[in-house]
């Protein structure tokens, strides 16, 4: 694990506890078992976060707790795209006091494609993810930026290794705690039978960004045998969102097909009709440019 701490903090603690001790840099470096010039080129001027370990040998040797000037804790093997454990040394903060449409957005994307997590020892981050080819600029330049502005802070992008997944993610306390307070519980989705919250029932815009993020996440559009026109797909493995989808379809007016559900592929629903489809596109429409090329491949439906 890394500790990140307040901007010019890292550097006072090294210093203080280098002239404290009157050690030259190269005892400094072997009493908390760092290269002297990686201590001063990159660790005193912060270039880098410091480990835990070489974080609790610094405490020790300056006798003054540095624990409340710590902005978060980072794992080792996520530190490329700065995610990872905020401190557990505060209670969490609510970021956002009322609902909105574009929290309302959010939480579509993050019940389709997304997923936040809490675990013991300070572990919280939220992470949204897509084909890297495909939805690199939804993510990017759209979602990215609606987390950022909701939330006042800064994500960061990573692509597997190995296949064509892109992630977005953020490690932070308060971002769960306000996703949370919301309606969304951490951790697998499907274990926890997660469904649109209820309080984006109480208006019609909350449900229109919230199906639009559903959809521009685990949607598609594209025809089927037979038709010269796109159906808008929807795809769900989860029970609880499968009914609360129907539920909110029904009540923006959209007739939606029976579920087709199947073991390899899971289950889908599609809006087929010609009417209902028009009045997707003009009233809920998409972000996710994947869908709209898709739609302008078709001639328009009328």
């Amino acid at each position: 694990m890394r500790i990140r701490l307040k901007k010019g903090y890292q550097r006072k603690l090294i210093l203080l506890v280098k002239n404290k001790n009157s050690f030259t840099w190269e005892k400094l470096g072997r009493e908390i078992g760092v290269v002297s010039n990686y201590l001063v080129n990159e660790l005193a001027n912060e270039k880098r976060t410091i480990s835990r370990q070489v974080y609790n040998k610094l405490s020790k040797l300056s006798d003054i707790n540095f624990d409340k000037h710590i902005v978060n804790i980072l794992e080792e093997n996520w530190g490329r795209v700065k995610g990872g454990k905020l401190a557990n040394f505060r209670n969490p903060k609510l970021l956002i006091k009322q609902p909105s449409k574009e929290l309302a957005e959010l939480i579509g994307i993050i019940l389709g494609d997304g997923n936040i997590w809490c675990k013991k020892g300070g572990y919280y981050y939220l992470r949204i993810c897509g084909d890297s080819e495909k939805d690199k600029e939804y993510l990017l330049d759209y979602v990215k930026p609606l987390v950022e502005k909701l939330f006042n802070v800064k994500m960061y992008s990573k692509k597997h290794k190995t296949n064509r997944e892109l992630f977005i993610v953020i490690g932070n306390k308060d971002v769960i705690f306000t996703l949370k307070h919301f309606g969304l519980p951490s951790g697998n989705k499907k274990k926890n039978n997660v469904k649109i919250p209820n309080w984006i029932f109480e208006s019609e815009d909350y449900l229109k960004a919230c199906i639009r993020g559903l959809i521009d996440t685990d949607g598609s559009v594209c025809p089927i045998t037979g038709r010269d026109y796109p159906y808008i797909w929807f795809t769900c493995n989860i029970e609880n969102l499968r009914n609360t989808f129907k539920k909110a379809m029904k009540t923006l007016g959209f007739k939606t097909s029976k579920w087709n559900i199947q073991k390899t592929r899971g289950a889908d629903t599609y809006i087929g009709n010609k009417t209902d489809i028009n009045k997707y596109i003009k009233t809920i429409s998409f972000k996710n440019r994947r869908h709209l090329n898709k739609l302008n491949k078709f001639a328009p439906v009328v």
